[in-house]
């Protein structure tokens, strides 16, 4: 009898039964439902990268080509960085060129203008020279006909002075 204490008659099974069915399905269904809740917050939590590589499975249908253009766009960015940084680097050089050029520029522009004055200032000495070795010139003609003049002249006067010697001297014979 005392076996017969914890019998449960069939009805009591039947219920404890339907009862702990009813709990495995009720854990069933919120076991499913948690993992609902966890796979869209998941789906929420993802990266751009995971979208962008699910957009472009469903676009070109392989993953192996995706890596590829992945690949190739990151490859080309990298690209990119290191032709825009040579670019800046070739635009330095250039405006420090361009600098040079101006500054080379005003120093050539202010020894093309000492050299104007200079030559100027020398032409000026070569007209005044040229003038005066004009006048020394005139002054040389000038110079020979006195000189010319002088020696007809003291040819002249010598000869008027022999003359007179000669008469002096014949007439002191006399």
């Amino acid at each position: 009898m005392e076996n017969n204490k914890f019998r449960l008659s069939i009805n009591a099974k039947t219920i404890i039964l339907v009862l702990l069915l009813l709990n495995v399905g009720y854990a069933y269904k919120k076991i499913r439902q948690y993992d609902g809740i966890k796979e869209t917050g998941y789906i929420r939590e993802r990266t751009v990268q995971d979208k962008i590589r699910k957009r472009i499975m469903k676009s070109f249908g392989s993953v192996e080509e995706m890596d590829r253009l992945v690949v190739d766009f990151a490859k080309q960015k990298e690209d990119a960085k290191i032709f825009s940084a040579t670019i800046r680097d070739q635009d330095e050089q250039l405006s420090k060129a361009y600098r040079d050029l101006e500054i080379a520029r005003s120093k050539n522009r202010d020894q093309k203008d000492y050299l104007h004055k200079k030559i100027r200032g020398m032409a000026d000495g070569f007209s005044r020279r040229k003038d005066q070795y004009g006048k020394m010139g005139q002054l040389k003609e000038v110079m020979k006909d006195a000189q010319s003049k002088f020696e007809t002249e003291k040819a002249r006067l010598e000869k008027k002075i022999n003359d007179l010697e000669e008469l002096l001297s014949k007439s002191g014979k006399e």
